[in-house]
């Protein structure tokens, strides 16, 4: 991540929030309590693992990995007897370990997609669950395809783990009667999940914490 000290107003870590255009409520979370405090509360998986693929020091497929666990929880959701969503996740989990091309990965990508929008309308639910699926696999084949370009493809699977983690929670939010509550809760599973795959990233902060020792912006 390279930090631009000119658009800097504090010396707080989470202006690299601001930097890498994560939304207000991210930022409002952040912006009183510490990194590492952050890092092991935040209640979101999208904000955890959108920081991770901006900040740029957690490999790809580290992150690919915890959204494809994340993905998972939108399988009670899917139409029973249907195998498409559990393909796309299981064909990224296979090209993870190198046993799946990424050609396979975008085709059960791509699968996942058409099931989405063949099911939109007589099933809200079930359509957040298939596209969770579907982004899951594309977080995968956006690395791939940019591999050329470090900061397209963090863009990239940046906005498609912050968009699959927001079609798992509203999957489970269609099906409960308390959506609300249902929808915390997923987002505090998805966010438990990538703290237990992901090791905190510490590069960006340490470069914040020494750009701020060196006055290098105030």
């Amino acid at each position: 991540m390279n930090i631009d000290t000119s658009k800097l107003k504090s010396t707080h870590w989470s202006e690299l929030l601001l930097q890498i255009g994560r939304n207000s409520d991210c930022y409002d979370y952040a912006r009183i309590i510490s990194y590492k405090e952050f890092w092991s509360t935040c209640p979101r998986g999208d904000w955890l693992l959108f920081f991770a693929a901006k900040e740029g020091s957690t490999t790809h497929k580290l992150i690919v990995k915890a959204a494809c666990q994340c993905a998972r929880l939108s399988l009670p959701y899917i139409k029973a007897g249907d195998l498409i969503p559990l393909k796309a996740i299981e064909t990224t989990e296979l090209w993870l370990e190198d046993k799946a091309t990424i050609e396979e990965v975008k085709l059960a990508a791509h699968a996942a997609y058409a099931d989405a929008t063949n099911v939109y309308a007589a099933n809200p639910a079930a359509y957040s669950a298939y596209y969770a699926s579907y982004a899951s696999a594309s977080a995968a084949y956006a690395y791939a395809y940019f591999a050329a370009d470090a900061a397209t493809a963090a863009t990239d699977v940046a906005y498609a783990t912050a968009s699959y983690t927001d079609y798992i929670t509203s999957a489970a939010a269609y099906a409960a009667a308390n959506t609300s509550a249902v929808k915390k809760e997923m987002q505090q599973k998805t966010a438990d999940i990538v703290r237990s795959i992901i090791p905190m990233p510490t590069q960006a902060v340490n470069e914040f914490e020494r750009l701020v020792k060196m006055k290098a912006f105030w």
